[in-house]
């Protein structure tokens, strides 16, 4: 048979067992929050990075507008004293599909 003991719990035992919980809880805690303001970072950092990639776009439609053959024209018979520029320069389109062949 077995004799009922009553054992006490000591308040030393307590107290160390709710400042654990506590710093378990405090260390939780902050990774919540550190995890958030990444991913806050993050997000600007993408919002960032599609204005660039919008902006960059934007400028190499701009550069392809203006070396058209028909803005060169003028600057070049202007400024430059080119006089002949009656013979449109040709255009070579290549496929990829071609260089590919070609390498192999």
């Amino acid at each position: 048979m077995r004799k009922n003991r009553n054992k006490k719990v000591s308040l030393f035992n307590v107290l160390i067992s709710l400042f654990l919980a506590a710093a378990v809880l405090v260390f939780f805690v902050y990774n919540i929050i550190h995890v958030n303001s990444l991913a806050y970072d993050l997000n600007n950092s993408r919002t960032e990075l599609d204005k660039q990639i919008n902006i960059n776009n934007a400028l190499q439609i701009e550069i392809e507008r203006l070396s058209t053959y028909e803005n060169i024209k003028p600057v070049a018979a202007d400024k430059l004293k080119l006089n002949n520029l009656i013979i449109k320069p040709k255009n070579v389109i290549v496929n990829k599909s071609d260089l590919d062949n070609s390498k192999q």
